[in-house]
């Protein structure tokens, strides 16, 4: 898994911005979303974000 690979286009947020909010204590998709602002905007990536957290 690239860890530069864009999760989020509207907010910019990559796997390593998913990856840094959890290892500050984010462990689910709502805690990811507040950390980073992913899925915030149209929501379109929060599946992709589950995908991320189960990997991680």
């Amino acid at each position: 898994m690239s860890c530069n690979r864009v999760i989020c286009p509207c907010q910019g947020i990559e796997i390593e911005d998913i990856k840094k909010a959890v290892d500050a204590g984010a462990e689910t998709v709502d805690d990811v979303m507040e950390a980073t602002g992913a899925g915030t905007i149209c929501g379109a990536c929060i599946d992709e974000i589950a995908e991320v957290l189960e990997e991680l």
